[in-house]
């Protein structure tokens, strides 16, 4: 997600006359975009923010700095720019809504950013990027482009970044309200694309030679569901009922299939309560969708994931791991645990260990659990264990994920796979299988968007060797 709404801003800006730099000390503007639910990554773009404008006051330079992504609540300037009738007036701050109109942008009361209204420029909601150039525009004093060019979020163009894949965005926004998260908060309720729109940008990207998709969203699973018949899904258990023939989701996968030209399509992110068996069945009934899922487990304890409200209990995730694996050994698994949540006992530890040893995990982001600002957690649980505690238990876990990704491994040796190059350097490449296994090889005759076969030879670390065929 926070590539593909990368790629929209850069386009915006490409066509607006502005050009990315490869060094931080050359450039006029400064983009923090966030994927936020830890305290602790939000604490660091602190950091880097007042880092870089200590640094151009110290070089007389003016850098415009400013945040977008999931720590942002709405849009908003920093007064400064702001002529006097304008900021005077609070009643366009004080709500966190989207904006009604472009007069709305000039907001700077935020409370989320309190330590930084001396240091930051403004925010942007990616979901309202249309206003962009009008921002730039009253921040520079010049004209920066077409104010009134670009559409909504989910149609703004991207730019192209990479030959072989694309990400599409299909959906935004979470219903769901996990108490360690601030997302539902940041980019509100569940807006989906139609399958047209959705259908349509794939055919012209797969045309320019694109073999592979991946359709991004916050919780992709329930796609579509703001609009559907009431009966299908349960607004109670935020799930699909029992009764639904076929998943809208399902029904996106089955139109994607039919694009001749295109080899793979892949999908992120799942949540378990509300994964329908059409969902798990497309990966094998469908020639295009890829034998990798990641879904998010955050603790093996069923007490925690209460408290997380979550939706789904760990029974409910084995059994999901277990039906795939069933259908294709070497399906590959992929999920997030959140060490020492607040209050995790020992006893809910080992649940997640157990979750370890069952799973047997391809690969397992873990994250030491801190406290985020305005979510739910921090109204009811406190976040009171030391860092040095937590990264005990994250090390742990972090050893057992280098021993599963070695065990996954081993099972691909002497296999013959296909794959997609996705990026060369001299006479380097690097892709992955179907099943998402990364690939580095040597060879000089390839094409980043090229499909090659190769055989899996040997094990290194974690890492597996390949010779091409």
């Amino acid at each position: 997600m926070n590539q593909a709404d990368s790629e929209k801003i850069n386009m915006i800006f490409l066509q607006s006359g502005i050009f990315r730099t490869a060094k931080r000390e050359e450039a006029d503007i400064i983009i923090f975009n966030t994927c936020s639910v830890r305290k602790k990554w939000e604490d660091r773009v602190y950091w880097l923010i007042r880092d870089i404008k200590k640094e151009a006051e110290q070089n007389w330079k003016n850098v415009i700095v400013w945040i977008t992504g999931c720590m942002v609540r709405k849009t908003w300037i920093n007064k400064k720019y702001l002529d006097e009738w304008v900021w005077r007036d609070k009643n366009n701050a004080k709500k966190i809504n989207l904006l009604d109109s472009k007069e709305w942008i000039f907001n700077y009361d935020d409370m989320l950013f309190p330590v930084l209204w001396e240091w930051l420029d403004l925010t942007l909601r990616i979901e309202e990027i249309k206003y962009l150039p009008l921002i730039l525009t009253h921040i520079f004093g010049e004209k920066i482009w077409n104010d009134d060019k670009f559409d909504d979020y989910l149609k703004q163009n991207q730019l192209r970044e990479n030959k072989a894949s694309w990400i599409i965005i299909i959906q935004s926004g979470c219903d769901n309200n996990c108490s360690y998260c601030i997302v539902p908060q940041t980019r509100w309720r569940e807006k989906s694309r139609t399958i047209e729109d959705i259908v349509e940008e794939a055919n012209k990207i797969v045309a320019d030679w694109v073999k592979e998709i991946t359709l991004v969203g916050q919780n992709v699973n329930s796609y579509w569901k703001e609009f559907i018949d009431k009966k299908f899904w349960n607004k109670e258990k935020w799930k699909w009922n029992a009764w639904l023939e076929k998943s809208p989701f399902r029904q996106l996968l089955e139109e994607l299939d039919k694009i001749e030209n295109l080899d793979r399509i892949r999908f992120t992110s799942s949540n378990p309560h509300d994964m329908t068996q059409d969902i798990l069945d497309a990966h094998f009934d469908l020639k295009k969708t890829c034998n990798y899922l990641h879904f998010a487990l955050q603790s093996g304890s069923d007490e925690m994931l209460k408290r997380m409200i979550r939706k789904h209990s760990y029974s409910d995730f084995r059994d999901m791991v277990k039906y795939l694996r069933s259908r294709d050994p070497l399906f590959s698994i992929s999920t997030d645990i959140i060490v020492w949540y607040s209050w995790e006992t020992e006893e809910m530890f080992q649940d997640t260990i157990k979750a370890f040893d069952e799973c047997d995990f391809d690969f397992v982001f873990t994250a030491r659990y801190s406290v985020r600002k305005w979510t739910i957690a921090e109204k009811i649980y406190p976040d009171d264990i030391l860092d040095e505690k937590k990264a005990e238990r994250w090390h742990f876990l972090n050893d057992k994920m280098i021993k599963s990704i070695a065990f996954r491994n081993k099972k691909m040796i002497w296999k013959v796979e296909e794959i997609l190059v996705a990026w060369k350097k001299d006479w380097y490449n690097f892709g992955r299988t179907r099943n998402f296994k990364e690939v580095f090889f040597k060879w000089e005759n390839i094409e980043s968007w090229d499909l090659v076969k190769v055989k899996i030879t040997e094990l290194d670390w974690f890492v597996l060797r390949w010779d091409i065929i």
